[in-house]
C-alpha cells in the first residue's frame, strides 16, 4: 500500500511538472499590458512583468535575472521602440517571437505632441493603451498571437479575450458618463502621457510641465507655465508618483490651483488582470476630484 502511494504521488508530482513546462513562457514590458495578457491566458499561464514598478520604460538597465527571462521567452510582447527604447537593441540579439503592440491593426494611433512632435518626424505617441478602444484591439491581436504559440489552449485564450472585450467596452461606458462633468475644465500635467486618454473623453489638457519625464525642464520654459497656468485660469495640476513633485509645488506656489497625482503606468499598483481596470478608473477619479467644485 504504501509503495502504491509512493509511486502515486510521483506520478502526480511528474504530471505536474510536465504541465508547469508546457506553460508559454511569455514576458510583458509593462504593467497594464501586463494585465491585458494575464486576462488573456487566465487558466493557462501568468505571463512574467519585466518592469515591475514605476521604472520608466524609456531607459532602464536590466538585471542578469531579467536577461534570463527574456532569452528563455518563447513570446516577449511590447509596445515598441518609441516606448521601450532600452529593449530595441536587446531583442534583435534574441531569437524569440515578439509582438510589437504599436502595430495593431485598428488601433488610434495620435502624433506626438509639442517640441517632442518636432524633433522626430512621424512619432507616435506610444502611450496606447490609455484608450479602452485601444485595449479592446490589442486584446484580439494577444489572444491570436497566444493560439499560434501555444495550438491547445487556443479556446481558453478565445473565450478569454471575448469575455476582456465585453469588461473594457463595460470599462469605457463607464468613464465615457463620469468625465463628462469635467470636460471643460482646464488642467496641467506632469508630461505629455495622457493624450489618449484625453482624446477618448474630449479632456481640457492646456499644457505639460516637461516634454520627457526623463529631463528637468529648463527656467524658462517653467517661467512660460507658470504665465499660462494665470492665464488660461488652471484649476489643477497633476505629478505623478515617480517622479518630481518640487516642480509642481513651484509653479503653483501663491495660486489657488489645486495639485494631484496622475499614474499611466500603474506604479503602486499590484501586477496581475485587474491592474488595467484598476489604472483607468484611478486616472478618471484622480481628474474628477481635482477638477469638480467641492
Amino acid at each position: 500500500m504504501l509503495k502504491k502511494s509512493i509511486t502515486y504521488v510521483i506520478s502526480l508530482l511528474w504530471i505536474l511538472t510536465l504541465t508547469a513546462q508546457a506553460e508559454p513562457q511569455v514576458v510583458v514590458t509593462i504593467k497594464p499590458i501586463h494585465a491585458l495578457v494575464s486576462g488573456v491566458m487566465e487558466g493557462v499561464g501568468t505571463p512574467y512583468l519585466l518592469l515591475q514598478g514605476g521604472d520608466s520604460p524609456h531607459h532602464y538597465n536590466l538585471l542578469p535575472s531579467q536577461m534570463r527571462r527574456l532569452h528563455n521567452a518563447q513570446l516577449v510582447i511590447w509596445i515598441g521602440s518609441t516606448l521601450e527604447i532600452f529593449l530595441e537593441k536587446i531583442l534583435k540579439t534574441l531569437d524569440t517571437e515578439r509582438l510589437r503592440l504599436s502595430d495593431t491593426p485598428g488601433l488610434t494611433l495620435l502624433s506626438a505632441r509639442g517640441e517632442t512632435k518636432h524633433h522626430h518626424h512621424h512619432y507616435i505617441d506610444p502611450h496606447i493603451w490609455l484608450d479602452p478602444q485601444n485595449a479592446k484591439m490589442m486584446v484580439q491581436v494577444i489572444a491570436q498571437t497566444l493560439s499560434k504559440l501555444d495550438k491547445d489552449n487556443t479556446h481558453n485564450y478565445s473565450v478569454n479575450a471575448k469575455r476582456l472585450l465585453v469588461q473594457l467596452e463595460q470599462l469605457d461606458h463607464t468613464l465615457k458618463h463620469q468625465l463628462v462633468p469635467i470636460k471643460n475644465i482646464p488642467y496641467l500635467v506632469f508630461h505629455e502621457a495622457y493624450q489618449y486618454f484625453e482624446h477618448r473623453y474630449e479632456l481640457t489638457a492646456v499644457s505639460a510641465i516637461t516634454l520627457s519625464p526623463d529631463i528637468r525642464p529648463s527656467a524658462k520654459r517653467l517661467s512660460q507655465i507658470r504665465a499660462r497656468i494665470k492665464k488660461q485660469k488652471i484649476r489643477c495640476v497633476f505629478t505623478e508618483p515617480q517622479f518630481e513633485s518640487s516642480l509642481v509645488a513651484t509653479l503653483i506656489e501663491d495660486t489657488s490651483v489645486r495639485r494631484g497625482i496622475l499614474d499611466p503606468l500603474g506604479a503602486t499598483l499590484t501586477a496581475g488582470k485587474k491592474a488595467y481596470f484598476t489604472l483607468l478608473h484611478n486616472l478618471a477619479q484622480s481628474l474628477t476630484q481635482c477638477l469638480q467644485d467641492e
